[in-house]
């Protein structure tokens, strides 16, 4: 974060309570809510049994997302 701060890029931090829902639905309202126009994350996998059973942030994200997605690894 800091080094995007230092290049000027305004940059926010925010704990976000899920209330039951998942990861992916809670940071889609959240950008939202906020208007934001891209959602920066990072993107990493599990294995396909792990995935299978619990889901994939990353993959919701993708598959649901009607705001553009920056992914890093």
């Amino acid at each position: 974060m800091r080094n995007l701060a230092r290049q000027g890029v305004k940059v926010t931090v925010e704990r976000l309570p899920s209330s039951n829902h998942s990861v992916a639905d809670v940071l889609r309202q959240h950008a939202g809510d906020v208007a934001a126009e891209l959602l920066v994350m990072g993107a990493y996998g599990h294995s396909r049994l792990r995935e299978r059973i619990f889901g994939g942030v990353t993959k919701s994200i993708l598959e649901g997302q009607s705001l553009p997605v920056l992914m890093a690894r």
